[in-house]
């Protein structure tokens, strides 16, 4: 027995922006999509260019139902004998169900689930008026933590953020860009009112704070925005004021797949939502 392919966890980033968000976790039963913000011929196109294989995937789950994380396409490919299972929060049934999702599709979570032969606990964050959801993502003893749309940062979510070995993490806006930019103010106040996503500044906070506790060996930060950040303008600032980070930094893209990552296995973290 190989108990070491047992326990494999594979992490890879498809793209994470406003025009979609995907995430692929390959475990030892099959793949799960973290959300499915792009088609599923451009999700199984991006698949293929890192080796992973689109017949293995056999769940998707939702961290929250903004287009740009469950892309409409995925109507004609979920459900039925041979689709992908969906899983979404419970608070989030409805909506799903208004994009028109049958309710026979999918199942809804209200704390940890299996799949594929991976764990994950769910964290509750205040996006918009639904709310997002982090999630603490395992196999065995690997962990991957995964946390965007978030809102605003808190001292609970540090907490269950830290003792994961890769963290991915959104920083999406630079707050003089976005002022600056010729976007409506209701939505600037929508972004950065502590119900809408993180800055750099606020990113880098947080991820300093969960470092300090249990190094993480990759920083893999998410969807940036467009028009108010720049992945140069973020990396300068983490060579200038993080670089115990610089160099483990990755900073996801729009159009093009990340590396594939594999967490290595950790000691156990107790955290306030595990023993």
């Amino acid at each position: 027995m190989n108990i070491h392919a047992e326990q494999s966890l594979r992490i890879c980033v498809l793209g994470s922006g406003s025009s979609g968000n995907c995430v692929v976790v390959e475990g030892p039963g099959g793949i799960v999509l973290l959300d499915s913000g792009f088609s599923p011929r451009e999700t199984r196109r991006r698949m293929e260019l890192r080796g992973f294989s689109p017949a293995s995937v056999r769940t998707v789950v939702l961290t929250h139902p903004d287009t740009d994380h469950l892309n409409s396409g995925w109507k004609r490919a979920i459900g039925g004998l041979t689709g992908p299972r969906l899983l979404v929060r419970d608070r989030h049934g409805a909506t799903v169900h208004s994009m028109g999702y049958d309710r026979a599709w999918f199942d809804e979570f209200t704390g940890g689930f299996d799949a594929c032969g991976i764990r994950f606990e769910p964290f509750p964050m205040p996006h918009d008026s639904l709310g997002s959801t982090a999630f603490r993502i395992s196999v065995g003893n690997r962990c991957v933590a995964h946390a965007t749309d978030c809102g605003r940062t808190s001292p609970r979510l540090e907490e269950f953020l830290t003792g994961a070995d890769i963290l991915l993490l959104e920083s999406n806006y630079d707050p003089a860009m976005q002022r600056a930019s010729n976007r409506p103010p209701f939505l600037i106040d929508r972004i950065m009112n502590g119900r809408g996503h993180l800055s750099n500044e606020e990113a880098l906070q947080l991820a300093r704070a969960v470092d300090r506790v249990q190094p993480v060996a990759a920083l893999v930060l998410l969807h940036l925005s467009r028009q108010c950040n720049c992945p140069t303008l973020v990396s300068r600032m983490y060579a200038e004021h993080a670089p115990e980070l610089h160099a483990r930094l990755v900073i996801s893209a729009q159009h093009e797949p990340a590396a594939v990552l594999t967490p290595a296995p950790r000691l156990h973290h107790a955290t306030l939502f595990g023993g």
